[in-house]
């Protein structure tokens, strides 16, 4: 869950790390990276399967305006044992709905549909992250921020979505992908020295992340709703998670870009709004 200082939802270690200081400023890379991402296409476009239409301009103005509105919020504080007590709560409620969902997408699943384990650590920023250990990890600021359940709730069912729906060994599979691919466009175009290959590789498995994680992340947030709505929780009292969470971070753009891994706040939003309107349809 991308957070007040953010880290994102699903743990992941920096996919490039050596871009700014290496040769990425020479010719003969430059164009390598062109061809690169217009090699790594489509990777952008396979795996997912759960997609909405993108928001419009007016929702997403309309979305921007609410959130720059909303009143800021002050954590109010718990203990450790009372935040751990709470989540158990939650989870067990959840617990039904997570396994009949699993069921439901075991082509993606990447378990037996057993029981996830949820913990909470003692860190006051917003903040959560799925593990590829089949754990889900709640900062104890979730709790602290939050004025409902179903805002808590909305946090633990995204996290659980990223394991329903296999995200993490998908990523990884697309970051080795697109390293392969990178490292060998730059071999083929600037030469076989080991430098312009570790360059490729990170540029390749970075550009081959981008979307895709951004569409991981609408599409958890598509699963959670599913989740909360068959567990019983109110998508609307949720919502108001996720203007929280955009008043906690970037509150100047309305769309993202190719170099975001998530949706900014007010795309988020009007996303999560779109998932209210289709639940409520059916």
């Amino acid at each position: 869950m991308q957070a007040a200082a953010g880290r994102s939802e699903t743990k992941r270690k920096p996919i490039i790390t050596r871009m700014d200081r290496a040769s990425a400023s020479t010719i003969g890379l430059m164009l390598s990276r062109h061809r690169m991402i217009a090699s790594l296409i489509f990777l952008q476009g396979c795996g997912v399967t759960y997609q909405l239409p993108i928001p419009t301009n007016s929702a997403l103005i309309q979305a921007a305006n609410e959130i720059r509105a909303a009143s800021a919020r002050e954590p109010v504080s718990v203990t450790l044992n009372n935040a751990e007590r709470r989540i158990a709560e939650i989870e067990q409620r959840l617990q039904p709905a997570t396994r009949e969902l699993c069921f439901d997408l075991r082509e993606r699943a990447s378990t037996d549909c057993r029981a996830w384990q949820i913990s909470v650590i003692d860190e006051d920023e917003v903040n959560a992250y799925a593990t590829g250990t089949n754990e889900v990890v709640i900062h104890r600021g979730v709790i602290e921020y939050a004025r409902h359940d179903a805002e808590i709730a909305l946090v633990i069912a995204h996290e659980l979505s990223h394991h329903l729906l296999n995200h993490l060994n998908e990523s990884a599979a697309r970051n080795i992908l697109g390293s392969l691919i990178g490292a060998a466009i730059v071999t083929t175009i600037g030469g076989g020295s080991s430098q312009s290959r570790d360059t490729g590789a990170e540029v390749g498995g970075w550009i081959a992340n981008q979307s895709f994680s951004r569409a991981q992340e609408k599409e958890a947030d598509i699963m959670a709703g599913r989740l909360l709505f068959h567990a019983g929780y109110n998508l609307t009292r949720a919502r108001s998670q996720f203007i929280q969470l955009a008043r906690l971070g970037d509150r100047e753009r309305v769309r993202s870009t190719f170099l975001d891994t998530h949706p900014v706040g007010p795309e988020r939003l009007a996303h999560w709004d779109m998932i209210i309107e289709g639940t409520a349809s059916n």
